[in-house]
């Protein structure tokens, strides 16, 4: 197996790993958005379980003290006149709260084991949402990513080199965003134009050959840091993207990409 049908392999086994935690990949719909979307959909239904669990044991106390205060106020033995019936009566009513108390501990029982199954479901979202370098796209709406790692460019103009990142073709002035957390820098080169680099907890991402810079310094996910051009050595808009784990060399993105874009 060569090393592109290594990554292909890799990246399907990434993308596959999603059916551990139940989601179905749209086309509309990167796989972060669609855990994340689920993530968000499966905390409402743990409120929605956890108010009809409050609603139902309000109900099943009221229907506790009614039939409380049934006994209460109910004739004494003496008004009935009739022992075998006033203790049926007594049987019936202490039955029935036995009966609702039972209801209720039930309803607690499945209330509770439902909201456990789905916390572990949201946990694994997080845990899979969290182990991602990239919690966005790089460049924002609809994009194609290149999976070109590795490649060897020889272009006019410029020395014969192995290509380090994917290229993301978009139409100019498409905005680039922070796929993490971090600190946004910019420079300049022959090669790559206007750049962008983002350095966050787990290393830094470098775009290349921008339009315009956007935001700059402190930044968050899905901040805008600038726009697809074609400055520098390009012949078409795009985002030459590179990740650099750990401040390190680069590394091939693409099974990354293939979650968030």
């Amino acid at each position: 197996m060569n090393a592109r049908s290594a990554r292909r392999v890799t990246a399907i086994a990434l993308v596959g790993s999603l059916a551990l935690a139940g989601l179905a990949i749209a086309n509309a719909e990167s796989s972060v958005q669609v855990a994340l979307r689920q993530k968000r959909d499966l905390r409402e239904q743990i409120g929605q379980i956890q108010e009809t669990r409050r609603v139902r044991r309000l109900a099943l106390h009221k229907r506790i003290r009614f039939t409380q205060a049934r006994l209460h106020n109910a004739p004494s033995v003496t008004e009935v006149g009739d022992r075998g019936r006033y203790r049926q009566f007594r049987s019936q009513q202490l039955d029935r709260i036995t009966e609702i108390r039972r209801q209720e501990r039930e309803m607690v029982r499945s209330a509770r084991g439902r909201v456990r199954a789905l916390r572990s479901r949201r946990n694994q979202l997080a845990s899979w949402i969290d182990s991602l370098p990239f919690q966005r796209c790089p460049v924002a709406g609809n994009v194609s990513v290149a999976d070109n790692f590795g490649v060897i460019r020889e272009m006019p103009g410029t020395p014969r080199h192995v290509h380090q990142g994917n290229d993301i073709a978009a139409s100019t002035g498409t905005p680039i965003v922070a796929p993490f957390d971090g600190n946004a820098v910019a420079s300049s080169s022959d090669l790559g134009g206007m750049q962008v680099k983002v350095y966050g907890a787990r290393g830094y991402v470098y775009n290349a050959h921008l339009s315009a810079f956007g935001k700059l310094g402190v930044v968050s996910v899905g901040d805008v840091v600038g726009y697809v051009g074609m400055t520098g050595n390009a012949t078409a808009p795009h985002n030459h993207f590179e990740w650099h784990p750990g401040d390190g060399t680069a590394m091939d993105p693409f099974m990354y990409l293939a979650a968030v874009c």
